[in-house]
């Protein structure tokens, strides 16, 4: 986590789908690009509308000819990065104009291949930096404006908080390599005996003062480069070749050692966070299996429980089917409780004195008994059955059934 997060979040929150992913591609870039700062601006398209976007703006180092130049850039991250890649330029400076070329145009608009064949699995804002820095190397994007001033093209110490950068490309073969300790060459004067000092340089502002040494003590010499005659090579001794090529084998082993760290701390991130998925994934599954083992005990516990009432429900089967031939009929019928087997007694009784009454009026029309016996018994069969009514009456009522009576 860098300063900038919870300004990055602030800004980007609501307008970049993938913020997350943005926002490690970024802290990466200026974690090993300190010079770069993040700025939240408008970016006005070339149809004309703007939208404001996060943007890295700054300096990256940049090696041409065994020197190293700070060119000033900025990276416009759009709303669907990494998916859309970023819109890259080149800001000169007011003593630094920018140079036309294969990947710059004149705004200052770099395009490379990198950014038209951006994919988001595998592109990155740190290999499109990489990428600028090689190209920048071959072909600087910028160089320094022409001054009228003739003490300003000698170069004597380097500038207080000024930036380097390749100086103006010029197709004159004498004008030397574009370094910032390159002096212009000076003319050649005819091989007389009392040449004449060259003039004592005043200081500038804006460099460092010359540093004071104690008197008697002699002030250490500076090398400087030394002029190329005009149409001569320059001569190169063994031992500056060795360092020459000392240095290029060593910025190239830096390059690609950086490379090489910055890959693989992607893929330490990206193999860590697949770490905590599959911690996250396999503390999941546990309690999965930890319910399932749950819910297959109780389904076993159940299982035995329904055999064991399958058990007893066969064994009274058996029974009833061996017992059937001894029952009578009245053990057909067995109430659960005292008042509905009250219930059924009455209503067996008063049904049984309805049969009664039937068959005496049958009996009379036979003329088997008498009309006072038919009578009688009519009159006492109604009383008991009257009584039986009344009782289940008072036992449904009881036993909170539907009174039918």
């Amino acid at each position: 986590m860098t300063s900038y997060d919870s300004f990055m979040r602030q800004h980007m929150h609501g307008k970049y789908p993938h913020m997350d992913s943005a926002i490690n591609d970024i802290n990466n870039t200026i974690y090993q690009y300190k010079d770069l700062k993040v700025k939240f601006d408008f970016f006005h398209y070339n149809d004309g509308t703007s939208k404001q976007l996060i943007n890295l703006t700054g300096t990256i180092p940049v090696t041409y000819k065994n020197n190293i130049y700070n060119i000033p850039v900025a990276l416009w991250i759009q709303e669907q990065h990494p998916v859309q890649a970023p819109i890259c330029y080149v800001v000169p400076t007011r003593t630094m104009q920018v140079r036309q070329g294969k990947h710059v145009d004149m705004n200052g608009r770099i395009y490379m291949s990198y950014l038209t064949e951006w994919k988001s699995q595998s592109h990155s804002i740190t290999g499109c930096i990489q990428m600028m820095r090689m190209i920048f190397g071959q072909e600087p994007p910028v160089f320094s404006k022409q001054s009228n001033q003739p003490q300003q093209q000698q170069q004597n110490f380097p500038q207080i908080q000024r930036m380097p950068y390749p100086p103006a490309f010029q197709s004159t073969a004498a004008q030397g390599p574009p370094t910032t300790s390159y002096q212009p060459t000076r003319p050649q004067y005819p091989p007389t005996g009392n040449m004449p000092p060259y003039p004592t340089v005043t200081q500038a502002p804006g460099y460092l003062p010359y540093p004071n040494y104690p008197a008697g003590q002699a002030r250490p010499n500076i090398p400087y480069p030394t002029p190329v005659p005009v149409g001569k090579k320059e001569q190169l001794d063994e031992t500056m070749v060795l360092a020459s090529l000392r240095t290029a084998v060593n910025d190239k082993l830096k390059r690609r050692l950086r490379d090489t760290y910055s890959q693989a701390t992607q893929e330490l991130t990206n193999f860590k966070r697949t770490e905590g998925e599959l911690k996250e994934g396999k503390t999941r599954v546990e309690h999965i299996e930890k319910i399932l083992k749950d819910e297959i005990t109780q389904a076993d516990t159940a299982i035995v429980i329904l055999q064991g009432k399958c058990d007893e429900l066969q064994a009274e089967i058996d029974a009833v089917e061996t017992k059937q031939d001894d029952l009578e009929a009245d053990d057909y019928v067995m109430p659960t409780t005292p008042v509905y087997k009250q219930v059924v007694t009455s209503y067996a009784q008063e049904q049984a004195l309805e049969d009664l009454i039937y068959h005496l009026s049958v009996a009379y029309h036979k003329e088997r008994v008498d009309l006072d016996t038919l009578l009688k018994q009519v009159r006492s069969s109604y009383r008991e059955q009257f009584k039986h009514r009344a009782v289940i009456e008072k036992a449904r009522k009881t036993a909170g059934l539907v009174n039918t009576y």
